[in-house]
């Protein structure tokens, strides 16, 4: 038995199924098995793809190995019929095949589409050049070659039905049982990807109980600490970097009961959020694995207004019991790919995740329109001081300098190491032509500086441990990754070539 309050009142519910089963329940777990097949092969047509183009192969195959069934379409028109009579989630087009009137083909599209999501596969240079006529979405736009994860998560994004729809779906124990296999296993197609498994537990929470603002906060290295994996409803910059402690705030202290919280009213059944929502009823969800919370689900703003209903709370309970689950597995999986992707000197990500990480934020520069600025770093003279001091004080000096890197950038910037004595810095949001990009930069330079490790250089000279660095920023120097890494790179040797010990930008 679970025990969910509600201000004055409590609820209590039997998700257990530890109680022994009726002939009528076997009954109606016997349909709901049958109906539930139905249910999630129906939900599952939504991971298929229309695509309309000449390549895209690799990005194809990407996406397939994932589960996507991929149908490849003669041309537009015959794309539009498919959407008019299928349930495909997602349709790819090609820029090139939308013809010489590009805006009155994607507007058939989307009449088409009915709300599914139309993605339009365009080079580098298509996308500078239509980027600003506003003839697309940036939702709808994908540079290609497209970063296979990018794709991935689009379509899965949009693998459930509307919220709206789902929210009045389940109008008996049947449909709740049936909804919840179908959720269950949507959710384990996702134990390898936690942003997408992140994503889809947002969706199904808030599609289910038809809440318009939904948070999802996953544990930290840190004890104690959970930081926001993904919302809806919310202000983006609300979120940047959004950390809810155990036993702190509203929703901290509420979390920590390792109970599901239900405050019909704040300020007169239970304490307030702090924030202005439309309906004052919110809803506190623990994810437990054992004793551990792995997550917490935070869910306001119904659409029908008032306070959740006890099925709602029903539902969540059961729900977050598979969520759980499946959280902890994709976590540990997680924190194992890390092995593989973190420098074991310095514990900064390695080369392997700059590259991975780099294409995707390219993918979400482009579709949003953000500036991303890119910083390749060279500690200056380091061969002459591991020749001085010797090659375990020059890996002391690598971590000192890797903290100081660490230390200086945001958290939402990726500080790598590149190999060797060069690091790389990815910036997402942020702008060359307004400097911030060398200016941030230039303070992790003057951080090292001020450490002041002096040595000898192999002719007897006085050297100072110092470093050198180059900026690009996409898109206005460049129009892929690996454009943006050669540009910051050529900034890093002009940087050396005017003597050292200074941030250049492209």
């Amino acid at each position: 038995m679970n025990l969910l309050k509600t201000g004055d009142s409590s609820i209590r519910f039997d998700i257990s199924g530890a109680n022994r089963p009726t002939s009528d329940t076997r009954r109606i777990g016997r349909e709901a098995a049958r109906r539930a097949a139905f249910t999630l092969n129906r939900s599952m047509r939504a991971l298929e793809l229309l695509y309309v183009g000449h390549g895209e192969d690799e990005d194809l195959a990407s996406v397939a190995e994932r589960g996507v069934v991929v149908h490849r379409v003669a041309s537009v028109y015959e794309c539009i019929a498919a959407l008019r009579r299928t349930a495909a989630g997602t349709a790819l087009i090609e820029f090139s095949t939308l013809g010489p009137r590009p805006e009155e083909a994607m507007e058939e599209l989307r009449e088409a589409a009915g709300g599914r999501p139309i993605l339009v596969s365009m080079s580098p240079d298509e996308w500078e050049l239509e980027r600003g006529l506003g003839r697309f979405d940036q939702e709808e736009i994908v540079l290609r070659p497209c970063y296979p994860d990018e794709l991935w998560r689009r379509i899965a994004k949009r693998a459930l039905p509307a919220p709206e729809q789902t929210a009045t779906a389940l109008t008996g124990d049947a449909d709740r049982i049936r909804a919840l296999y179908a959720d269950s296993q949507r959710l384990n197609r996702f134990t390898g990807d936690l942003e997408t498994l992140a994503d889809q537990i947002v969706e199904v929470v808030r599609g289910r109980l038809g809440a318009s603002r939904v948070s999802l906060f996953l544990k930290t290295k840190d004890e104690g600490r959970l930081r926001v994996a993904e919302a809806v409803g919310v202000e983006a910059s609300a979120l940047d970097g959004a950390v809810l402690e155990l036993g702190k705030g509203v929703a901290g202290t509420l979390a920590e009961s390792k109970e599901i919280v239900h405050v019909k009213e704040a300020g007169r059944d239970g304490p307030s959020s702090g924030r202005e929502y439309k309906e004052a009823a919110y809803l506190i969800v623990p994810l437990l694995h054992g004793h551990d919370i792995v997550g917490v689900v935070c869910a306001t703003d119904r659409y029908e207004g008032g306070a959740f209903t006890p099925e709602d709370i029903e539902y969540v309970g059961a729900f977050a019991e598979t969520a759980s689950q499946v959280l902890h597995n994709a976590l540990q999986f997680r924190a194992a790919e890390e092995l593989t992707l973190v420098d074991e000197l310095t514990g900064l990500w390695n080369r392997r995740y700059f590259e991975r990480n780099l294409r995707m934020e390219v993918q979400r520069a482009a579709r949003y329109g953000h500036d991303l600025t890119v910083a390749m770093l060279d500690i200056d003279y380091f061969k002459d001081f591991n020749d001085s001091e010797g090659h375990q004080a020059g890996d002391r000096a690598l971590r000192n300098v890797a903290d100081l890197l660490r230390a200086n950038f945001r958290e939402s910037d990726s500080v790598c190491r590149w190999g060797g004595e060069e690091f790389a810095v990815i910036m997402p949001e942020t702008s060359r032509a307004e400097g911030n990009g060398v200016e941030f930069v230039d303070r992790a330079r003057r951080s090292i500086e001020e450490t002041r490790v002096h040595f000898e250089d192999r002719q007897g000279n006085e050297r100072r441990l110092t470093i050198s660095g180059g900026v690009a920023t996409f898109p206005t120097q460049a129009k892929t990754w690996e454009e943006l890494v050669k540009n910051a790179d050529i900034a890093l040797y002009r940087a050396k070539d005017a003597g050292r010990n200074r941030i250049v930008g492209y």
